[in-house]
């Protein structure tokens, strides 16, 4: 509760105007506590509707004025200022009047002549602490509405990754056999590998939507954070708009961090959002990576600094800045600072609870019109450049000599390319598009199968169900799950708990026979 409450009177009659003013003073002369009470008073409507432009923690209201006149006085005020509590101070005593302003949203209906300054202090009180509950709870519903959309948001995206996953392990997987098989001197190889590279484009575009959905499926592996934030490049672009020149001065040298990928992504593309709500009229997006090593000394000043490697990346703006009471909390889930109907809160919240989950830190340095610099650190690993690194892959190696696979893919784009490419490696396989099918195959052949290769999401029954139905005839059989999904939907833990691998989606040519022949050996 405010010490100092300031009131704003509507009311013609000069003599009630002296009443309320009197017991106001009153009430706080007999008082103990430090609460006071500032009275403004007007006489007409449009005088009050005027002097709402300032602020006001409270408004009592004559219902009887000279330019309004019953309930329509109080839905105008109300309408003007719907987050200020307003008390109906009526000579009127009418219990279905009284009824029906509380329930267009009056605090309080007050009769006059049965009003002291007891009442009427603590009805101003009281109405200030409901509307303070009233917002609060508001706040918590429209939090929970948030977070509910994101959840259908992620549902939709996870579900459309499905999808153009499969179509794109299809359109790669065949354009790798067509590749195999075409003379690289050959116009016809170009385009190929035109066609590849725009599928692997169409996948690292897929998988950057996905920070939508916040339920991306973790897989750590060494990546070059400068290749990372250039090829997000074009999208930062979209989300900042042309307002908003963005620079980057990434150190060629950078160290290798052990990270995933999405994740990562899903950092820098949070902090450029919350960029863009900093610069409403536009400004510079600066992001740097360096090498660091933190000593002793230097951690001393943050608490949850550890001496070693890093990677430090900076992301800096020139928006509105923020002050030490905002700093204090910009990581707490659903709090923002862009009004009450714009932004979830979630995303500065997401980006801490990442770099936790990688095990670096993060500070902010911000200063009210002076822009927000965001530092955020990444233990590095001392490794190649993977990007550097060219990956020999001779295809004699990877051979399959008789070895039976059980496919099981719904996908038919997905199940030919598979079964293709292993078949013409030496493995024999046999497909089937549900679990059921697979099941009867299985019966039929479970003692000459090496290996099951299955989507996650089948139509009838999860492939983690079948592999495990599988495993209670055939113990020592070779599970490789398979999946376009990258939410909860693949179940990821019981993947991990049953030691089945995962190949995910999409995957080329060159990764299929290098896991199974890995897993057939």
């Amino acid at each position: 509760m405010d010490s100092d409450i300031k009131i704003l009177l509507i009311e013609d009659n000069q003599g009630d105007a002296r009443l309320i003013q009197e017991m106001l003073l009153e009430s706080m002369e007999m008082s103990s506590s430090e609460t006071t009470f500032q009275l403004i008073a007007v006489e007409t409507l449009a005088e009050g509707l005027k002097e709402l432009e300032n602020e006001f923690h409270v408004v009592l209201l004559d219902l009887s004025l000279p330019d309004s006149h019953g309930l329509q006085t109080f839905k105008k005020v109300y309408n003007k200022i719907p987050q200020i509590p307003v008390i109906v101070l009526s000579g009127l005593d009418d219990k279905n009047v009284a009824k029906q302003a509380v329930h267009d949203g009056a605090q309080d209906y007050l009769v006059k002549g049965h009003v002291d300054r007891h009442l009427l202090s603590r009805a101003i009180q009281y109405a200030i602490e409901r509307k303070q509950a009233e917002i609060e709870n508001a706040d918590i519903q429209r939090q929970l509405f948030q977070a509910q959309k994101m959840e259908a948001i992620g549902i939709l995206a996870g579900g459309v990754a499905h999808d153009f996953n499969n179509l794109m392990t299809a359109i790669q997987g065949f354009s790798d056999v067509l590749m195999m098989k075409t003379d690289e001197s050959k116009p016809e190889y170009k385009a190929l590998k035109q066609i590849r590279m725009a599928a692997s484009s169409a996948s690292d575009l897929t998988r950057q939507m996905l920070f939508f959905s916040r339920k991306q499926t973790m897989i750590f592996t060494n990546i070059n954070i400068n290749r990372v934030i250039e090829n997000l490049l074009k999208m930062l672009h979209r989300i900042t708009g042309e307002d908003i020149d963005i620079s980057l001065f990434l150190n060629p040298n950078i160290s290798i961090i052990h990270a995933d990928r999405g994740t990562v992504e899903q950092v820098i593309m949070n902090l450029a959002i919350n960029a863009k709500e900093a610069m409403p009229d536009g400004g510079r997006l600066t992001i740097k990576t360096k090498n660091e090593t933190l000593d002793r000394n230097f951690c001393k000043q943050f608490t949850e600094a550890t001496p070693g490697k890093y990677i430090h990346i900076t992301v800096a703006d020139t928006g509105i800045g923020m002050d030490q009471k905002i700093l204090e909390h910009i990581f707490e889930p659903f709090y923002s600072t862009k009004g009450r109907h714009r932004g979830g809160g979630l995303g500065l919240s997401v980006v801490y609870g990442i770099i936790q989950q990688h095990k670096g830190w993060l500070h902010v340095e911000s200063k009210p019109s002076k822009g927000s610099v965001f530092h955020i650190y990444f233990p590095c690993i001392d490794a190649p450049d993977p990007d550097m690194v060219k990956e020999t892959f001779e295809i004699e190696d990877y051979q399959g000599n008789g070895k039976k696979i059980l496919l099981v893919e719904d996908s038919d784009g997905v199940r030919e390319f598979a079964s293709i490419a292993l078949i013409e490696n030496g493995y024999e396989v046999l497909t089937a598009s549900t679990a059921s099918e697979a099941v009867q195959i299985f019966h039929e052949q479970k003692n000459e199968i090496d290996l099951m290769i299955s989507d996650v999401v089948l139509p009838d029954k999860s492939g983690i169900k079948l592999a495990n139905e599988l495993h209670v005839e055939k113990s020592d059989l070779p599970v490789l799950l398979s999946s376009g999904y990258s939410d909860e939907k693949i179940n990821w833990t019981s993947i991990k708990k049953k030691t089945f691998s995962f190949l995910p989606k999409p995957y080329a040519f060159s990764d299929l026979l290098r896991t199974v022949k890995e897993m057939t050996q």
